[in-house]
């Protein structure tokens, strides 16, 4: 091998350096490759993968080009962009120049694709559709990463902070799917990073002469390590900035304010699980000029999946100008029913969705920058807004339920869309049958199934506040266990049924009629509802609310109202009455599926090698998940112990317990708070019920006289007043399972843990 200072020894190392910088540079390309499987968390089908295949293959490739003219490492990133930029365009747009190059008018083609982009991100829940518009942003983001991974790997020779980039592309799908990603994809993200740093090792090695000296061109450790710094600090505040760590399986812009705006809107799906926002009430509309109660509908959920919920389908509208706007096709004419003019005011209502009370003939003082799509009934814009002061005029639907049951029901075609059951629990079909055996039309059928839930002989209860099930399937826990929830549950349940039984339905979302003042409405975030709209020829989409309200908020129509009462419907007792007895299908939910023996590798042709580095990795990645959880248990369980043995600090390792329990839900307790003004915030923020509450007081007394106290005795009810709060914590703030496994209170800031000496003055009862 020749020296750097023989004969030769300048082009020997040029060439030992440009075969591994390639090498190098391949390898960056599929380690993006593998970090972005994460994606299949957050997008459906498989096409989108060969998208991003294709584009590390466009930057990896331009980079070896521009490597081996030996552009100026800056510019090789340079020139690397223009290639995604050219590839973009020859894709997603028509109007490049020499069809890859973006002009003007290719801009303006990218920026209207990338806009509906962000608006189906907003509207969306993982998993959502490949689209053309998602198609592009996927292809922007990865390239973009697929240059700084390659820049960072290669250019900078710093592979180790080029896995933060990687570790970016895996942390966004995974803080917004609702499930945990498929354990491969961690696997995959963690293969691509080692690959990166073994091949680094191997280029350094051959570029180090015989004589140990040093590789690369001088200064490049130094350099490598800032860019390391910089690319932790970047990673740290983009991160927590854009990628919505928490939101709980919600895409970014689902909800909360939003381009400086404050106001609050309508959560654009609804999910069989979960739980409502209860925080302060907050005025959103004013409306004159409804005569009578209605709903005021933000938008129409077609789309079912089972185990995910209700999800917003493709719209496709015109512009809601001035002027008249056209009525579903499959209706032809208005529905019967009052014509009405409705001036809505916007109050502190900001969102993409503008509400409108029954079917939209026209409206007034909008805009153009909304559009309506008549067969979703759904006005809607490309990105949230604080709307004007609107009119509407609308046909509030009352058709006469003799002409309802002459019409039969709708199969067509035009329906399909809103028939499909998503694969749900056969059980629930069966149920569906039993509520509607007897009836003469389909239209009776829909009253049978609402008058179902609101029957009180039939045990459903409104309740804010839910619990699990023990099927796996919250569908099937709701209307068989639980038989408790609020409106999303009810109408998600009594859609799917509908569909169950051969009649299209789907959930609207919008409010409930609001106050009456003087000479208006006032609709506020209490009203926030949601429904169900079934459809019937000759009248349209009709709605029917299933949720049992008894606060006066809900709408009965008057062809509901007029319709022959039904009877109830035996059901086997509740979970809540009797305990539910294990089947086998409640082994096939999601959580059975990581069990043991839920997975595995099957036995590979590629050597004890690649069998160890799969090991490894897997066994890595199991670790690193499961790690937090383990270090919670064992507090927990020391806590519990020092409790039940009693002694001095039994009352301390039960506030701690409590303390820790709350952080893992999000509410911590700064070093500036009382015991007992802590004791208040966590009684309001996790809305404990009467147990909690008196077992969480009696464990701040036993606390203070343990601190304060004379006597170095514990109280012997203290393990029950502490279980007392942990049951009840469970009962009204139920953990998700993300926070379960990665929970709060394992971080190393041991202010939220008050100790003896701690800010603790007597300031009043918790």
């Amino acid at each position: 091998m020749h020296r750097t200072g023989e004969p030769g020894g300048c082009a020997a190392v040029t060439s030992a350096r440009s075969a591994p910088a390639t090498l190098s540079s391949a390898v960056a390309g599929l380690a993006v490759v593998l970090a972005s499987t994460a994606l299949a968390g957050v997008l459906s089908g498989g096409r989108w993968l060969g998208f991003v295949v294709v584009t590390v293959a466009v930057v990896v490739a331009a980079g070896a080009v521009l490597r081996s003219l030996r552009v100026p490492l800056p510019l090789v990133a340079a020139g690397q962009l223009a290639a995604l930029g050219c590839l973009v365009t020859a894709v997603f747009s028509r109007s490049g120049v020499l069809a890859v190059l973006p002009g003007p008018d290719a801009l303006g083609e990218l920026r209207t694709v990338l806009s509906g982009a962000v608006q189906q991100i907003r509207v969306g829940v993982a998993p959502v559709a490949e689209t053309t518009e998602l198609l592009c942003l996927v292809v922007i983001a990865l390239g973009l990463v697929a240059v700084l991974v390659d820049t960072l790997a290669v250019s900078a020779a710093a592979p180790a902070a080029a896995g933060l980039a990687l570790l970016c592309v895996v942390a966004v799908p995974a803080s917004l799917a609702d499930e945990l990603l498929p354990w491969w994809t961690f696997a995959l993200g963690a293969l691509g990073f080692a690959l990166l740093l073994t091949v680094d090792g191997q280029r350094r090695h051959l570029v180090w002469g015989e004589d140990g000296g040093p590789a690369g061109p001088a200064g490049a450790a130094p350099g490598a390590a800032a860019v390391s710094v910089v690319a932790v600090v970047l990673s740290l505040l983009l991160g927590g900035a854009a990628t919505g760590i928490g939101t709980d399986g919600r895409l970014p812009g689902t909800g909360g304010g939003g381009g400086g705006l404050s106001g609050i809107g309508v959560n654009p799906f609804t999910s069989l699980r979960g739980q409502l926002d209860s925080g302060a009430v907050v005025d959103l509309f004013r409306v004159r000029g409804l005569p009578e109660r209605a709903y005021l509908r933000a938008l129409t959920l077609s789309r079912f999946e089972d185990g995910r919920g209700w999800m917003l389908g493709s719209l496709d509208g015109a512009a809601a100008a001035d002027g008249p706007v056209a009525l579903p096709p499959a209706v032809g004419e208005p529905p019967p029913g009052p014509v009405v003019e409705v001036r809505i005011e916007p109050i502190n209502y900001v969102d993409s969705w503008l509400p409108a009370f029954g079917v939209p003939l026209e409206f007034a003082d909008v805009g153009p920058d909304w559009r309506y799509d008549s067969g979703a009934l759904t006005a809607f814009s490309g990105q949230r807004r604080r709307a004007e002061p609107y009119t509407v005029l609308a046909v509030l639907p009352q058709p006469d339920p003799g002409q309802l049951r002459a019409a039969g029901g709708a199969r067509g075609p035009a329906h399909i869309e809103y028939l499909d059951t998503g694969g749900v629990d056969p059980r629930v079909a069966e149920l569906a049958a039993r509520v509607t055996a007897g009836t003469g039309s389909p239209f009776d059928a829909t009253v049978a199934l609402q008058r179902f839930f609101t029957d009180p002989r039939n045990g459903f209860r409104y309740e804010l506040q839910t619990t699990p099930g023990s099927s796996g399937d919250a569908l099937v826990d709701f209307l068989f266990e639980r038989r408790s929830g609020y409106c999303e549950q009810y109408a998600s349940a009594m859609a799917i049924m509908l569909r169950t039984v051969g009649i299209p339905a789907r959930v609207a979302v919008g409010f409930t009629p609001g106050n009456r003042t003087r000479d208006s409405r006032v609709i506020t975030t209490e009203d926030a509802h949601a429904w169900v709209e079934a459809f019937f020829p000759g009248a349209g989409w009709l709605p029917f609310d299933p949720t049992p309200l008894v606060d006066g908020r809900g709408v009965v129509p008057p062809y509901v109202a007029a319709a022959d009462p039904a009877p109830p419907v035996a059901l086997p007792p509740a979970a809540t009455e009797q305990p539910p007895v294990p089947t086998p299908e409640a082994a096939t939910g999601p959580s059975a599926a990581a069990g043991p023996g839920g997975g595995g590798t099957g036995g590979g042709s590629g050597g004890p090698g690649i069998a160890l580095t799969w090991l490894t990795v897997v066994t890595l990645t199991a670790l690193a998940a499961l790690g937090p959880a383990t270090v919670r248990e064992g507090r927990r369980r020391r806590r519990l112990r020092l409790v039940d043995a009693g002694g001095p600090d039994a009352a301390t390792a039960a506030w701690e317990e409590v303390l820790a329990e709350s952080a893992d839900r999000g509410v911590d307790v700064v070093v500036t708070e009382t015991v007992r003004g802590a004791a208040r915030r966590l009684l309001r923020e996790h809305a404990l019920d009467d147990e909690g509450r008196a077992g969480l007081g009696s464990l701040v007394s036993a606390l203070e006289r343990s601190w304060y106290g004379r006597g170095e005795g514990s109280d012997p009810a203290l393990p029950a007043a502490l279980g007392a709060v942990r049951a009840s914590l469970a009962r009204c703030a139920p953990q998700a399972r993300r926070t379960r496994l990665l929970p709060r209170s394992v971080l190393p800031d041991r202010a939220r843990f008050p100790r003896r000496g701690g800010p603790a003055r007597r300031d009043g009862p918790a």
